[in-house]
């Protein structure tokens, strides 16, 4: 085992090196702890030192409240049987420490991930760490207003801040906090550090236990530097004027897919030894017959011939690759994926891949998806929007949302084992492509946190970034303190997100929609400031499910200005049949609330001049209007009057037709055609999301 304790002046020598104070005397002997007793004076707490027992209190090695020196030694005593014994060499003992005066109880701990480096965090301490979890963790050295970010994550800061007038030493611990992340910066070796409980009073603290480990043996995280000849290789495959497709081949290949669909780009040169034509194009036999060299190569070939014929590509001044080939360290062969990298990194010559499903650029034509057109999804139109997966399955799922929902894309990336371009090098360039305003990214594993989170802060800056995080459950090896108990990779990633600035979808898991329709509310809706939510309704029970939803989700639910209750009002009094005159005032009631029923004998003119009524109502920022469009009053023209309308509105219009029948099916096909997204489930959470961002980031995404 490679992992150490240390003992408690170990541990408080290397604290007090950051201005952390951790006292108590480290004692290996009955008549030693009596003198150290009396001289910090009793009450004391007793607790053992040693390797073998990490939670003290678990094991019973721990007494309180020590008062005299019979009970000294009984607490010593039975400790001792627990230990075998004391020994200093073996830095087996006792550690007795002044009773500390209670206070609220914190922890603040920290581990070394193997990603992220240094993840520190702080939550609620004592006994109950983990039933609690209430915690919040950090990246790196971080600075007091990273701290403050954390704190308004946890009810701790809620308690740090007064709550209920209570008042403790919130700058105190938010030093603690920053100081502890700079041992953890400074000294790589300490992979787990763990202060629990640390007693917080109005004025300072008391650190009551201190728990570091050790593991000289701990993984550092990659670099945090984006190598530029590596953007410049992707900025080459994004701009590409030629393109050889190594491996190009008959239609019903994985080869002829790929080189059918990139026949966009104008130089474009199919090589196979066996073919002399291709959909009409010389097909050359090797590299060195083409008549250019080729600023791109796609590699559909085997990976013994890919590494082979990758390095003459780099020896020819080509400029970057794409590797769809399999058959690398996914399969076992590590030895020919790092030949690829050391190729590459000789002449500075990066590829994406390999094991990937490639890139399609809707802006050059670009495609080197291998899935035939007729068994997946035709090209979309270009727009703002650039996705990037860890999952080619995954990318292709979202593909073909975005088709079913009449979305476009710009760009799109399968990075497969992402061995030379990684997450971080296409987010740095669609970052710094002005054609790509949104960046979705679905992430499984994070072997180069540090990197992702440094360019991501950049990008996000400009624009937004929503991650899809899947691998996110169990897995985890066994956790020695209560900081590594809570301290997953998954909670360090989230920790990267919100210091990067990025969206977190956790949910992808069970529904990847959430995704997409993010990103077609935002490039379909203009642009809204505020939460509040007006639902309008045709049938009451979607509209109470809704507005349920609404508030689920952190949103409100407006209250109309007088003057849009009293319009709504005369709406609904104008259509009131003769027999329903006598109980006008019954039925007028609750019209203007908030969700409006506009009653199940709703046609289309009262619901277009409803949301029509909402559109202008100054307290509304978003009009979600959930219709049953089976309903026999409302006719089979209401999707085309309902497009109409939307080019009149001001405010973001949610859609949420009911039901799933053929006919409902085709209304939404037909407006989702015209530009007019509607939504069934997932909806309120990509809202909020939505919402957010465009709070962010001041603008429309509009296409």
């Amino acid at each position: 085992m490679t992992k150490r304790q240390l003992d408690f002046e170990e541990s408080a020598a290397l604290l007090h090196r950051y201005g952390i104070t951790a006292e108590g005397r480290q004692v290996y002997s009955l008549s030693d702890a009596e003198r150290a007793a009396d001289e910090l004076g009793y009450p004391v707490a007793v607790k053992s030192v040693s390797e073998k027992i990490v939670h003290k209190s678990d094991a019973g090695a721990v007494f309180l409240n020590i008062r005299n020196k019979p009970q000294l030694k009984r607490a010593c005593t039975a400790i001792g049987e627990k230990l075998d014994g004391f020994s200093r060499e073996n830095r087996t003992g006792l550690l007795i420490q002044k009773m500390a005066e209670k206070g609220f109880e914190l922890l603040i701990g920290a581990k070394q991930d193997p990603g992220f480096g240094p993840v520190t965090m702080i939550g609620i301490g004592g006994i109950f760490v983990e039933l609690y979890a209430d915690a919040a963790m950090g990246i790196g050295v971080l600075s007091r207003k990273d701290v403050e970010r954390m704190l308004t994550a946890t009810r701790v800061g809620r308690v740090l801040g007064g709550f209920r007038g209570q008042r403790y030493d919130r700058k105190k611990i938010i030093d603690l906090t920053v100081n502890v992340s700079q041992l953890m910066a400074e000294n790589p070796d300490i992979c787990e550090l763990d202060l629990n409980p640390v007693f917080v009073y109005e004025k300072g603290c008391a650190i009551v236990d201190a728990r570091l480990i050790r593991d000289e043996q701990t993984v550092k995280p990659m670099t945090e530097e984006i190598l530029p000849w590596k953007l410049a290789s992707i900025d080459a495959i994004f701009h590409a004027h030629s393109v050889a497709v190594i491996g190009a081949s008959r239609p019903g290949t994985q080869g002829g897919v790929i080189l059918k669909n990139c026949m966009q780009i104008k130089n474009l040169y199919p090589v196979n030894p066996k073919l002399a034509t291709i959909h009409g194009l010389n097909c050359y036999p090797s590299l060195k017959d083409l008549p250019h060299v080729p600023e791109v190569a796609v590699f559909a070939v085997s990976s013994e011939k890919t590494v082979d014929i990758f390095e003459e590509f780099c020896r020819m001044g080509g400029k970057g690759a794409i590797i769809f080939s399999d058959g690398f360290a996914e399969m076992g062969r590590n030895d020919l994926e790092e030949k690829l990298v050391e190729i590459s990194e000789r002449h500075q010559v990066a590829f994406i891949g390999p094991n990937c499903m490639g890139v399609i650029d809707n802006f050059t034509g670009l495609n080197t998806n291998y899935i035939p057109e007729q068994r997946s999804v035709p090209v979309a139109r270009p727009n703002c929007v650039g996705v990037i997966s860890q999952s080619g399955g995954i990318g292709l799922e979202l593909l073909e949302m975005f088709s079913a929902d009449n979305q476009n894309l710009g760009k799109w990336v399968s990075i497969g084992n992402a061995a030379s371009a990684g997450v971080p090098e296409i987010l740095a360039h669609m970052g710094d492509d002005p054609k790509i305003k949104i960046i979705a990214i679905y992430l499984e594993g994070v072997a180069d946190g540090l990197k992702l989170m440094k360019a991501g802060r950049e990008v996000a800056k400009k624009k937004p970034v929503l991650i899809i995080k899947g691998g996110k459950g169990g897995g985890a090896q066994a956790a020695l303190s209560h900081t590594a108990s809570l301290a997953g990779s998954h909670q360090a990633f989230k920790a990267c997100c919100d210091q990067a600035g990025f969206y977190l979808v956790e949910e992808l898991t069970e529904d990847p929609k959430i995704m997409v329709n993010v990103l077609s509310i935002l490039t379909s809706q203009p642009r809204t400031t505020g939460g509040r939510i007006a639902v309008v309704s045709v049938g009451g029970g979607a509209g109470i499910l809704l507005a349920d939803q609404v508030t689920e989700e952190g949103m409100s639910l407006v209250e109309f200005a007088p003057e849009t209750r009293q319009r709504m009002k005369a709406l609904i009094e104008k259509n009131l049949k003769p027999e329903q005159q006598i109980l006008s005032e019954t039925i007028l009631k609750n019209v203007g609330n908030n969700p409006i029923d506009l009653f199940g004998n709703c046609d289309d003119e009262r619901l277009l001049e409803s949301i029509r009524i909402v559109d202008k109502d100054p307290n509304t920022d978003v009009i979600v209007a959930a219709i049953y469009l089976q309903v026999p009053l409302l006719s089979e023209y209401l999707p085309e009057r309902l497009i109409e309308l939307k080019n009149e509105l001001t405010k973001p219009l949610i859609i949420s037709p009911r039901g799933f029948s053929a006919y409902v099916n085709r209304c939404r096909a037909y407006m989702a055609d015209k530009k007019l997204h509607t939504y069934t489930v997932p909806m309120m959470k990509p809202l909020s999301i939505a919402i957010r961002i465009w709070q962010k980031y001041g603008h429309s995404f509009l296409e």
